[in-house]
């Protein structure tokens, strides 16, 4: 396809274990419901950014005998999708690029950008918090597009981080966001993507939308705790704890106070957490 961005971008979080393995607790109905209606069994689907693949397989169950395909830019991260696809933990290099883990699904290296596919081979194209991290969104939603064919769906999702609540604050958990803000956008992405989506949709061609929100809370003992241990992974062992220090804009003794202040965060009795995702469905006239 032409008139494509370039394909490089930087993935702020990256794909350290820790962080593929928190990735790969979302299913297709946490994290797809909104779009869910608007499948049928036997339509060809596409996951762009499929990370570990456990929304795309539950996909592959929904519009069976249809195919899904779930494409990442990560070797690393399709390599475990297909693992996770197929109940392994070996028999899959991080080098493939293509291989089908059953019947309608399969996983393959790819880039938004720069798709291997013919336009108009898909039925229904899905992206789950990728806008967010990528500094040429309504290019991105160009290809996603064209990719459809005439009357084909698109379904977005993505969060808002101007939208995070969390009580009781401290410093050390206002730095944290602070530090994702400021990270995101030196890598020339938006963090609040959720309240831009409707018009990069808008700008990238497509006239029908309709616009739902979410709301992620934590409030019980154990949505904290998994709340906590994300945020402790991403500030010490993420990429984006690796750009921080990188830039200078924080160091290894900011970074595990940060971490520190999670920690207390999570011990609290009235510790709360919310934000809301954006969530638009697309159609192709």
């Amino acid at each position: 396809m032409s008139n494509a961005a370039p394909a490089a971008e930087t993935y702020l979080l990256g794909h350290h274990p820790s962080i593929v393995a928190i990735h790969a607790r979302r299913t297709v109905e946490t994290a797809a419901a909104f779009i869910l209606p608007f499948l049928k069994p036997g339509m060809r689907l596409l996951d762009v950014g499929c990370g570990p693949g456990t929304v795309t397989s539950g996909f592959a169950q929904r519009v069976a005998p249809g195919e899904t395909i779930g494409i990442d830019p990560s070797a690393d991260v399709i390599a475990t999708a297909k693992s996770l696809a197929t109940g392994t933990t070996a028999g899959t290099t991080a080098g493939t690029t293509a291989g089908t883990t059953t019947r309608n699904l399969s996983f393959e290296v790819g880039s938004v950008y720069q798709p291997r596919f013919a336009a108009g081979t898909f039925d229904a194209v899905f992206s789950h918090q990728v806008m967010q991290h990528l500094r040429h969104p309504v290019d991105a939603l160009r290809q996603m597009r064209a990719l459809l064919a005439p009357g084909g769906v698109l379904g977005v999702r993505v969060v808002d981080w101007g939208s995070a609540i969390f009580c009781p604050e401290s410093e050390g958990t206002r730095r944290y966001l602070a530090l994702q803000f400021d990270l995101a956008r030196r890598n020339g992405a938006e963090p609040n993507a959720g309240r831009h989506l409707r018009r990069w949709l808008r700008e990238a061609g497509f006239g029908e939308t309709r616009l739902t929100t979410s709301t992620e809370s934590d409030a019980d003992a154990h949505a904290i705790r998994e709340r906590v241990e994300m945020f402790v992974e991403r500030i010490l062992r993420s990429s984006l704890a690796d750009r921080a220090l990188e830039c200078g804009i924080a160091t290894r003794s900011d970074l595990e106070s940060i971490a520190a202040a999670w920690r207390a965060w999570g011990r609290d009795p009235d510790a709360f957490f919310c934000f809301s995702h954006v969530e638009v469905v697309a159609w192709k006239r």
